[in-house]
């Protein structure tokens, strides 16, 4: 039974769920074929919950017919699956294609353990023990950001030839590329999804396939909006790679199995993973070159990288890549001990390799560890959701991995210039280059994303490999590869096994598609309303310091003359900093206007005699650090931007006596998606804290959104979210415009200080005799004094133990000297200058915990949890609120004793490793700004 074209709107659909039975025999053989030219489908009706949202969507699966592109005549029928959201306006949601690789695999790896709305649940990285299995909702789906489509090729699921043709004509890498090609326009037809943004989403072959893929739409008119290469194989090899671009992944599997005996202990995979690739170019590179002459330390070196014997590596000529005659002899080597091989898709996954274990070939019947680990999962809960879920029943038999399809693939490839590049070596082994083609696209499409995704144990696709194949590719042009970000996750071949990976990936994955989103929308939707609203197409984020006032006025006539600022020496023991900490956190400061100079800095650490931090800026959207650009404004945003660098690197060299690092994420300012954009980059780059000085009141975010299109909100609450999962705390200035927060009433709050996975920063006016709320005119709800209140976006938060009673979450949870009558003395453009604001608090605090040495996350709930270590504010206003005893929407818990703070959360002392932590923090600065691909400039004390 056929579903049919209804004009404009596509392939009708109904609100009643549709099942359906399908008889025809798909044969999966080279020369199998079908006669059947039916386009049905399967319909369902589902709400996914992402986000705090609900989703209505509609699941498809059931098969399109592709044609021939020069005769018109059905050739293809492939078997999809597809999840859309309801009631989405088609020219403006995004749909993405996704399809694994092989050659010969399904796309069901994808569809039931990634971003799809549900997924199966696994035990990653340990095995998935028999049934019974569970699916569950999948929080980390894409739903919420694009249209999912999930490709069998032919061959694999219930996709198949139409006679004439058979499936060996589609067993190629340019035969198979045509084929989705032709999926992929008839889908747009059936859909009317011509006009929609489009993605394209492809794993381990799937990425060859992408490239060669995005060339040939581009090339029929079909310009895409965004790829992501996930594992990728873009210069197909007999071994996808070579022992420099392997020796690090390796080395990761040492680590994860504590088998690594560096000197110094490595601290965090990040840093390690930086180690190993600088050893990895540099010292073992020569020593295999050199072989059988090595350098002796060179071998120890390695010897101790990968926790194998120096006289099993020389056996192996010291090639990382030597195999066994059935596997990767270092994936049996390493735990040979215990007798256990490694996972080659997931080397923390680990099986019996002894006995006949041993003999059994790992690359037959899923008996890789890691497959092993998952496949009787994925086969249950695929019939069970197909069947049941879906509505979609076959009396054929579905191929996941068909072998059949490797064995007849032809791997020749004629590239965009049309020379071949693809083939077979003089040992027949199959080789094929597509980054040529994936280059050409990015050339002829300048706003083209493409987004690179690899797992630190993979050692299919090293993550190394991956970033050496993208760095070859021939593209020349700057702007062109500015569109490229890399990103790298402690996990597998298949990413998205592991839980926290897939969330920081899902994080990673809305920044895309919201950068194209977004700009997409300010072209179709923005009104002449709104622009004129702004004179300078700003948006309504402000930064959050304060200057005191010169002259008279109400304002000063409220202000004791005998207050003065604090050096931030002495702010710290006024606040019983700690001392001696091991430190080693980096630093993230968003910043989205403005710039710094590195004399200012240097000249303000002299001044309190402390050395100079190592600062970097990371762009991720705009013209990044500008300084000198403002002069004479009273809200020169240089200002924030060194107060915050001064304030965090002070702070944190108080505490460890060593000079601090940090990055400046670097966001443009005319987009309200930018914090979140800057916080998903810092969290993704390792770092340790993160502070904010910028925000607007929650009515403000709204508006924005509303205007827009865009859920505004949710991207910046689903950031601080995973960045909390991936071990960052992030710190936010509550606003300085007293309760109103500037809003159209006397009481609002700001964001991004009211998301509950953010600690909001209140202020306070501090003497070295007593500390009040800051409010320079006590009593004015919108004056110059510190925000907080309750949110109107997010509701009471439990571990808010002791608050007031109020419509939502309270802000701020924690403050500091904000007062610009007591505030800080910094130096700007030159001279010694005094600010303040909840500005400085967000910094100061950042400071404090990237001393502690520990990764943290999610501190909120543990800080109100222990309200003894905080000095309680109870006198003063903001307006609208008055402080009282214990927590209070003006000050929160009230201002640290900083000390009981670090004893709280176990802050490591300075020990002989000490001495490395800072050099290893800025090692990893430095990979993870190569590996993002983002353009990134050290200051002159930091390009060292």
């Amino acid at each position: 039974m056929a579903t049919g074209i209804t004009g404009s709107t596509g392939l009708s659909q109904q609100n009643a769920d549709q099942p359906l039975i399908d008889t025809v025999a798909y044969g999966a053989g080279p020369n199998d074929s079908i006669t059947d030219t039916t386009e049905a489908a399967a319909i369902t009706h589902h709400v996914a919950m992402i986000g705090g949202a609900n989703i209505p969507y509609t699941a498809r699966a059931g098969h399109l017919v592709a044609v021939d592109p020069s005769s018109s005549q059905p050739n293809a029928k492939f078997f999809y699956v597809s999840f859309t959201a309801d009631g989405a306006d088609p020219n403006t949601r995004p749909v993405t294609f996704f399809y694994n690789g092989g050659p010969g695999s399904s796309a069901v790896f994808l569809l039931l353990g990634s971003f799809a709305p549900r997924r199966i649940k696994t035990n990653m990285p340990g095995f998935t023990p028999p049934p019974p299995y569970t699916m569950e909702d999948n929080p980390d789906s894409l739903l919420d950001r694009s249209d999912l489509v999930y490709i069998n090729p032919i061959g694999t699921g219930y996709s198949a030839a139409i006679t004439p043709a058979k499936n060996r004509d589609f067993w190629g890498v340019d035969q198979d590329a045509r084929s989705i090609k032709q999926f992929i326009k008839r889908y747009l037809t059936a859909f009317n999804r011509w006009n929609s943004p489009k993605f394209l989403f492809g794993e381990s072959y799937g990425t060859a396939r992408s490239c060669v893929l995005a060339w040939m739409l581009h090339e029929d008119g079909v310009d895409l909006n965004g790829v992501t290469l996930q594992s990728s194989v873009l210069d197909y090899t007999p071994t996808f790679s070579n022992p420099i671009g392997l020796m690090p992944t390796f080395a990761a599997d040492a680590w994860w199995h504590k088998k690594t005996s560096v000197a110094p202990a490595p601290t965090d995979l990040l840093s390690f993973m930086t180690q190993a690739i600088a050893f990895a170019q540099g010292d073992y590179a020569q020593a295999l070159n050199a072989f059988p002459k090595s350098d002796p330390q060179a071998v120890q070196l390695l010897s101790e990288y990968l926790g194998v014997s120096q006289t099993v590596l020389t056996s192996w000529s010291l090639n990382v890549e030597a195999n066994n005659g059935i596997t990767s002899s270092f994936l049996v080597t390493l735990l040979q001990d215990q007798g256990l091989a490694l996972g080659i898709y997931d080397g923390r996954v680990t099986a019996i390799d002894t006995g006949i274990a041993a003999i059994v070939d790992p690359a037959s019947g899923s008996n890789d560890p890691t497959m092993a680990a998952v496949s009787g999962v994925y086969t249950a809960m695929w019939n069970v959701y197909l069947n049941n879920d879906l509505q979609y029943t076959s009396t054929s038999n579905f191929v996941d991995l068909n072998d059949q399809a490797y064995a007849n693939w032809d791997f020749s490839h004629i590239d965009p210039t049309g020379a071949q590049k693809g083939g077979k070596d003089q040992s027949g082994n199959p080789t094929v280059y597509t980054a040529g083609d994936l280059a050409a696209a990015m050339a002829a499409n300048p706003d083209l994303k493409v987004f690179s995704a690899n797992g630190y144990f993979d050692a299919v696709t090293p993550f190394f490999q991956t970033k050496l194949s993208l760095d070859a590719m021939p593209l020349v042009d700057k702007n062109a590869r500015a569109n490229l970000t890399i990103r790298n996750y402690p996990s597998g071949h298949m990413i998205y096994l592991d839980g926290a990976s897939r969330t920081a990936m899902k994080a990673d994955l809305s920044t895309l598609y919201d950068g194209v989103t977004a700009r997409f929308a300010l072209r179709a939707r923005l009104s002449a309303a709104l622009m004129s609203a702004r004179k300078e197409t700003r948006t309504q984020v402000r930064p959050y310091f304060k200057r005191p006032q010169v002259g008279e006025g109400k304002l000063n006539m409220r202000i004791a003359p005998a207050l003065q600022p604090w050096a931030m020496p002495a702010l710290c023991q006024a606040y019983a900093w700690p001392s001696g900490l091991s430190g080693g956190g980096v630093i993230a400061i968003v910043e989205l206007d403005g710039g710094w100079m590195q004399s200012d800095i240097d000249a303000f650490c002299r001044s309190i005699g402390q050395p100079s931090p190592s600062i970097a800026d990371v762009i991720v959207s705009g013209p990044g650090s500008q300084p000198n650009q403002h002069l004479g404004d009273p809200n020169d945003p240089d200002d924030e931007v060194t107060m915050d660098i001064q304030i965090a690197a002070a702070a944190y060299c108080a505490a460890t006596g060593t000079p601090a690092t940090i990055r400046v994420y670097w966001a443009d300012g005319s987009d309200m998606g930018a914090i979140a954009s800057a916080i998903s980059a810092a969290a993704a780059d390792g770092c340790d804290v993160c502070s904010i000085s910028w925000g607007s009141d929650e009515a403000n975010w709204q508006s924005a959104g509303q205007s827009l299109g865009v859920d505004y909100v949710g991207q910046l609450n689903n950031a601080a979210l995973a960045a909390t999962n991936a071990g960052m705390v992030v710190f936010a200035a509550s606003g300085d415009n007293d309760s109103s927060d500037g809003g159209p009433t006397p009481a609002n709050v700001d964001l991004p200080s009211s998301s509950p996975y953010v600690v909001g920063c209140g202020g306070t006016s501090k003497t070295s005799a007593s500390e009040t709320v800051w409010n320079n005119d006590p009593g004015n709800s919108s004056g110059n004094g510190t925000g907080g209140g309750f949110s109107t976006l997010f509701p009471p938060q439990p571990w808010q133990a002791g608050a007031p009673q109020g419509p939502g979450r309270m802000v701020p949870d924690v403050s500091a000297d904000a007062d610009p009558y007591t505030g800080y003395e910094l130096l700007v453009h030159g001279a010694a200058t005094t600010l303040g604001g909840t500005s400085a608090v967000a910094p100061l605090y950042a400071g404090l915990f990237a001393a502690f040495g520990r990764k943290l996350g999610y501190i909120t709930p543990t800080l109100w949890l222990n309200q003894t270590c905080f000095n309680d504010i109870a006198s003063g206003d903001n307006g609208y609120y008055r402080a009282r005893v214990g927590p209070d929407p003006c000050t929160g818990l009230g201002t640290p004793i900083a000390n009981k703070i670090a004893m709280l959360f176990g802050a490591l002392a300075k020990s002989t490793s000490v001495a490395t932590a800072s050099t290893a923090g800025e090692k990893r600065t430095s990979a993870s700004a190569v590996a993002r691909g983002r353009r990134t400039h050290g200051a002159p004390s930091a390009s060292g």
